[in-house]
Parts: C-alpha cells; structure tokens; sequence
C-alpha cells in the first residue's frame, strides 16, 4: 500500500515537504508540481481516518446491525448516517449476521483504529465484552449497565397490541415470539402483551418461532400454527395475533389469505416495527410503530455526549414512545 514516504521518494523530496502539501501549506510550485505527479502515478489515497485521529479525533463512528435486509434496519440505518452527519461524523456500517464473533471482530477493530465511538444493535452479550471506556450507544439490548441504551417502549406495545384487538372485538388473543432471541425488548413485548390481557380477563395463548434466518423452520413453524388455527377455527373464535416483528406478522398474513381466510373479518394481525416500503408508504399490516428517526437520533445524540463528555455520571436508559398503524389486518373503528 502506498504512503507518503513513496510519496517523497517519487517527487524527491522530504517527508516534512509532502506532508506539508497535504496539509495545504505553502511549497514552491515546481515542488507542488513533482508532488502530485508522485500523488497520480502511485494512485496515492490519503488515509483520513489517521489524520482525523492525529488533529481533532476520529470522526469516524462504527455502527454494528445484524442486517440491513429488512425496512426497519434499513431505515435506522438511514437516520443513523443522517444524524452522525449532523453531528460531523462519518459512518463505518458493519453488518454481523446476529453472529456474535462477528460483532467482536468489528470491536477489536474500533478499538485498534481508536475510532469515536460504536453504535450498536446487538442480541448477543457483546457490550459484556466492550472495554467500558469506548463511547458505545446500544439500541435495544444493553444487559450489562455500563453503556446508554435508546430503545422503544416495548411494554407498552405490547399494551397497546392487545387495547387494539380489544377494541376491535377480539375475544381470544395469540402472541407469537421468539425461540432465537434472548433480550429484554422481547421479553418486554410479551409481558406488555400478558399482563394487559391479564388485567382485563382477556384470553390469551403464547407460540414462538424460529428464526426467519433458518427459512425452512421458520416455514414450517409458522405453517403448522396457521394449519392449526384453520383445523380448530371454532376453539379460536375471534382471533387476534400478536407477532413480534412485521416479519412474522407479513408471513402470517399471507399464509392465512392462501387458506382463503378473511383478513380481518375472521383473524386480525398485529405486528411490530412498523416497516415502511418507502419514506412515506407503509406495508399493509396493522403494526406497533417505533419511532425509529427519534432512536436514530437519540442514539447518535447520546454517543456525541460521550465523546465530547458532556454527560453525567448517569447511564441513561431511554425509551421511546411507541403508536399504533392501522393497516389491513386489522378491523377499522
């Protein structure tokens, strides 16, 4: 890789004469001359980040997500880079794939560069495993204490998931989550979900799934459980389910319109992110909607504080308000 002592060797001159060019500073013109010729023919590119990190800091900022195949990772991403613009950084997007040595590899590589700070969207244990004086905003999961964490109100999506169907008329209520993920946001979703139809006498029954990653599990849970609602339709009366992501929720839909059950006449449909196709086209399910600009935002907000130092000794725990989208699934009042 070539670097700024080829650089000097080329144009026959100084080390302290190129950097000086670099850095915008006077040089005779012969000199600037031979410089950026040695600049063209070596296909020189300057490294930034080091010279970010030798000035005013690293500007750059990791941002770790499982995913960018999905509307809602696809869309914080969006915010995300918006909001670390506005602040002068840049972003470095590292995909993990939910694999956790993934995500510690993207680690060690932030602290080796001395990077600004991470932003990540973890479900494993990783910030477990960060060394505490990094600046590190967790979105969603945070189990260890030692880092901010901006999240959405996933109790009371829950809440609102289950006042919607009730609402509606719904008269037995379904919850489906997870079998993959370990994270209080889940967990969170259910228990919202649970106590609200607990405190209202509210008939309810739980199921989860594999992850969508496994397709062919993933397939056939989500079969087996539509196959049981149509066989014992009349043990399920007024159905309403509640699925833990849009994903779920998509793929239910679909299934139960292939058994030419009626959405939402016979079954309504929850799901939760609130997926857009575009910045102003929803999906068509009815959703809990997170706020996923004001994440982005708060997040990006957050790390700055850090970096700068300007936050209290406090670690901030900071959830976010979630809606409700009326979308197809769901009957309309």
């Amino acid at each position: 890789m070539t670097n700024m002592k080829d650089v000097a060797r080329e144009a026959n001159v100084s080390l302290g004469t190129v950097s000086n060019y670099l850095n915008e500073k006077k040089v005779r013109p012969d000199v600037e001359e031979r410089i950026k010729e040695a600049i063209k023919d070596l296909h020189y590119v300057r490294n930034n980040a080091a010279r970010d990190l030798r000035t005013n800091g690293s500007k750059y900022v990791v941002f770790v997500l499982p995913t960018v195949w999905t509307p809602y990772f696809s869309e914080l991403t969006y915010w995300v880079q918006k909001g670390l613009d506005e602040f002068g950084y840049k972003a470095i997007l590292c995909l993990s794939e939910n694999q956790y040595d993934q995500e510690k590899g993207f680690v060690d590589m932030a602290e080796e560069q001395r990077v600004a700070g991470i932003i990540s969207v973890s479900y494993s244990n990783l910030t477990s495993h960060v060394h505490s004086k990094i600046p590190l905003v967790s979105i969603e999961k945070e189990d260890t204490g030692l880092f901010p964490l901006v999240s959405s109100d996933n109790y009371s999506g829950g809440e609102i998931a289950a006042e919607e169907f009730e609402k509606r008329g719904v008269t037995k209520y379904l919850f489906i989550g997870a079998d993959h993920i370990s994270s209080k946001a889940m967990t969170a979703r259910k228990s919202g979900f649970v106590d609200y139809c607990n405190r209202h006498g509210l008939n309810y029954l739980l199921d989860r799934v594999p992850s969508s990653h496994h397709e062919e599990e993933f397939d056939e849970k989500l079969s087996s459980i539509v196959q049981r609602i149509v066989d014992d339709k009349s043990d399920y009366g007024n159905l309403g389910i509640f699925a833990y992501t849009d994903e779920v929720a998509l793929k239910l839909y679909e299934k139960f319109l292939k058994k030419d059950i009626k959405i939402p006449d016979d079954i309504q449909i929850i799901g939760f992110d609130g997926w857009k196709l575009s910045k102003d086209q929803h999906i068509d399910i009815s959703s809990i909607r997170q706020p996923i600009k004001d994440i982005a935002m708060m997040a990006v907000k957050e790390l700055d504080n850090q970096v700068k130092e300007d936050g209290s000794d406090d670690v901030p725990r900071i959830m976010l308000p979630v809606s409700f989208f009326q979308g197809e699934t769901t009957k309309l009042i």
